[in-house]
């Protein structure tokens, strides 16, 4: 998920290719669990926190992570909250199209097969 995140800040900081890392704080804990989060130059905002369930197998397991990111653009600030667990990428912001409603649409998996 964070080359994801991180891809995205990519590509929208093309325009400002000096933008240097201004700040970058990273914890980690015993239990497996952690927290991030950096500013940049060119006025990037970014956290993200989550933990690490272990599977019963080698191997396996499951993160649960959550997190945001800010930028600037044409003087307008655009922030994407976030979710990743074994349900998949869950981003919000007021800038991006609301699917929340699309499991009602089309209902469960298990209803189509």
């Amino acid at each position: 998920m964070k080359t994801v995140i991180l891809l995205c800040l990519v590509a929208m900081a093309v325009a400002d290719k000096g933008a240097k890392i201004a700040n970058y704080q990273y914890n980690i804990e015993e239990d497996g669990s952690y927290d991030a989060r950096y500013r940049t130059t060119n006025g990037i905002r970014a956290q993200e926190d989550g933990i690490s369930y272990p599977g019963s197998l080698p191997d396996t397991g499951n993160y649960a992570r959550s997190g945001s990111y800010s930028y600037d653009w044409e003087g307008v600030t655009y922030t994407v909250t976030w979710t990743a667990d074994e349900n998949g990428y869950h981003p919000e912001g007021a800038h991006l199209p609301d699917f929340s409603f699309t499991r009602e649409h089309i209902g469960e998996i298990a209803e189509l097969l």
